[in-house]
């Protein structure tokens, strides 16, 4: 049986080596745009490759909870690491979060590409997929070759990262093929605010983050926040991000709200900012200049404000528990982690395999399943990989 992979990227590589691994007469073919594997994942966790996350408790994980519940309740955290363990990656738990123990996305990469190769898996560089038809036998046209194969996987991943092959032409050819598609949004992005933030740009600040729609709470962590010259980053600020682009983009009042001293209520910080309300501005002993400025122009005070009215401390505490922002959109692809949106799952059965075309499957980002931070994306690509093969070599 021949089976052909589009997309060497985390879910196509894991893929390929466990159908090797099992069913060692199976000829894999693995077809990629680029001259190389696994761009994408050279870039993951800083260039460290987060592979995984131990901790589920939070209930917007991902976005389709019960395709990853199917998934990981075969090839959750624990027989991921069970299955890169077997095959000598050796691994490190940092906190809740899995690493190689190298550390080194490249080492990673680099160390999956040669057990594929020990199991004799055929890669195809620098080719791309055009268009495929047929069921029971798949032919499958590239730029350069045509393939008759008996089983055809989609890998190909999302529209990040444009400039290692992130690109939104699977998705519009499986269109054509008549596949339902939820709309592409960037995800684990910046946020563009309204508000003029360009004088904190580079500050780092730690807060419990809120997000509001419509003046209702729907999302709480706490977390740095990153200020940009138009608006907000960090880990907390891409979850929110992926939040909104998963549910609220249609959302006109949206809110960001940062609480500056989470271990204290208002009024405890009133009496602590009372008690330091000297002829010197009191904001410099809490925050860097610039947010300091911030603050007090929020509340319409000079920047030489030095000594304050009781009503203007309750102002500063106020500002302080309640530093909001207005959302305003989403940074573009080029600057997010992962795509929100997708192939929908009525596409296909619990098999993975399409309900439309015999003998066609899909993994990985391609999916509308995405999750947040922390290595949950790879997860989703590896599982999902894992999960597939173990039904291919059925």
């Amino acid at each position: 049986m021949k089976i052909l992979i589009v997309g060497a990227g985390a879910s196509g590589l894991v893929l390929a080596i466990k159908l090797k691994m099992n069913r060692p007469e199976l000829d894999v073919l693995v077809l990629d745009k680029n001259n190389k594997v696994g761009k994408k994942l050279l870039i993951t966790g800083n260039g460290k490759c987060n592979m995984g996350n131990s901790d589920f408790s939070n209930p917007f994980l991902y976005r389709n909870k019960t395709l990853t519940e199917l998934v990981f309740k075969t090839y959750g955290f624990n027989a991921q690491q069970e299955f890169f363990n077997k095959l000598g990656v050796k691994t490190k738990m940092m906190g809740n979060l899995s690493y190689p123990y190298s550390e080194s996305a490249r080492t990673f990469v680099d160390y999956l590409y040669l057990v594929a190769l020990k199991y004799n898996v055929k890669f195809l560089f620098e080719e791309e997929l055009i268009d495929y038809s047929g069921s029971n036998n798949i032919v499958v046209k590239t730029n350069k070759n045509t393939y008759y194969v008996d089983k055809l996987v989609l890998s190909t991943g999302g529209k990040t990262y444009q400039k290692v092959g992130g690109s939104e032409v699977t998705f519009n050819l499986l269109a054509k093929h008549n596949y339902k598609m939820s709309s592409l949004h960037p995800g684990l992005c910046p946020v563009v605010v309204k508000e003029k933030v360009k004088s904190l740009a580079g500050v780092r600040v730690k807060a419990n983050v809120k997000l509001f729609i419509n003046n209702a709470e729907v999302y709480e962590e706490n977390g740095e926040v990153l200020f940009k010259d138009d608006g907000l980053s960090g880990i907390v600020i891409f979850n929110i991000a992926s939040l909104i682009a998963r549910n609220y983009l249609n959302e006109t009042n949206i809110k960001i709200v940062l609480d500056l001293f989470k271990d204290q209520s208002k009024d405890e910080l009133f009496k602590e900012f009372k008690a330091h309300n000297t002829d010197i501005n009191l904001m410099r002993g809490y925050f860097v200049n610039s947010v300091s400025d911030y603050i007090l122009k929020k509340i319409n005070l000079s920047l030489d404000h030095n000594t304050f009215k009781d009503s203007e401390i309750m102002s500063l505490a106020n500002i302080c528990k309640n530093l909001t922002f207005t959302f305003d959109k989403l940074y573009d692809f080029e600057n997010a982690q992962v795509t929100i949106g997708g192939v929908q799952s009525n596409n296909f059965d619990e098999h993975l395999m399409s309900k439309l075309e015999n003998n066609v499957y899909f993994i990985g980002e391609i999916i509308d399943n995405d999750g947040l931070c922390g290595g949950y994306n790879l997860m989703w690509a590896f599982g999902s990989a894992l999960y597939l093969g173990d039904f291919l070599c059925k």
